[in-house]
């Protein structure tokens, strides 16, 4: 289970040290907290972050607004705010750059968890209800599944097929399998189409997760599980399986 992986920028070694506890009490990845705004871009590089930590006032000529700014070119990366600045205009400054959201110090452990969570959900819906979602899927690797309280992280790739039933669907990875309360059609909409395909009223799969195709009896293994497909799903399955012989 992967945890959400958080990079932060801040100069103040005491707002430093809060940041590392605090992290570690939600139990979120804390990659680590950049002081050098001009080593930023390379540690995002290295390190593709979910969520960024910002603070505004680095004691340097650039500001944390400038350097989001910089990253938004480059980058598509939740940013947080975290800053000692309330007054109005370094708000719209900020406001300016589409931040996930704008936290003042002193914060409150649970405000910025919650900060967290809904720049890493708001980026996601983001992506997924755009006109190009299943192009830019292509180069996601994970979703992240609300499970009760938690976040969870799961790589588009651990998915080996999706298990509709009654109101809910079931996603199957190795060990382990996440309820959602979510129509297949719309989990079919959010996974990269060369790579998953719908074979059965109730169930998507990975394709290359299949181990092996009963031509015959009309189904096929993954994990184990015979998964029938589905007449109307015949021809879409076979047009993304290369066949031999």
């Amino acid at each position: 289970m992967s945890k959400i992986r958080v990079l932060a920028i801040e100069d103040d070694p005491i707002h430093q040290d809060k940041l590392r506890m605090v992290m570690d009490a939600l139990g979120f990845d804390l990659i680590d907290v950049v002081e050098d705004p001009a080593q930023l871009l390379g540690i995002i590089n290295a390190t593709k972050p979910d969520v960024m930590l910002m603070d505004i006032d680095l004691g340097n000529d650039v500001s944390g607004i400038d350097l989001v700014e910089k990253v938004n070119e480059v980058h598509d990366i939740p940013i947080v705010f975290l800053t000692s600045f309330i007054d109005d205009q370094t708000f719209h400054e900020a406001k300016k750059t589409l931040p996930a959201a704008y936290l003042t110090k002193p914060y409150k452990a649970e405000n910025l968890n919650r900060a967290v969570e809904l720049a890493v959900l708001t980026s996601q819906n983001k992506l997924f209800g755009s006109a190009n979602r299943k192009n830019q899927l292509r180069v996601k690797e994970n979703l992240f599944i609300k499970n009760g309280n938690i976040l969870t992280k799961v790589a588009i790739s651990d998915i080996k097929f999706i298990e509709a039933y009654d109101k809910y669907c079931y996603i199957n990875i190795p060990g382990q399998k996440y309820m959602l309360k979510e129509r297949l059609k719309n989990i079919l909409l959010q996974l990269p189409e060369s790579q998953f395909c719908q074979i059965h009223r109730s169930y998507i799969i990975n394709i290359s997760a299949i181990e092996s195709i009963d031509l015959q009896q009309n189904k096929l293994i993954i994990m184990g599980k015979a998964i029938g497909i589905g007449k109307t799903y015949r021809q879409n399955l076979f047009a993304n399986v290369s066949l031999l012989g």
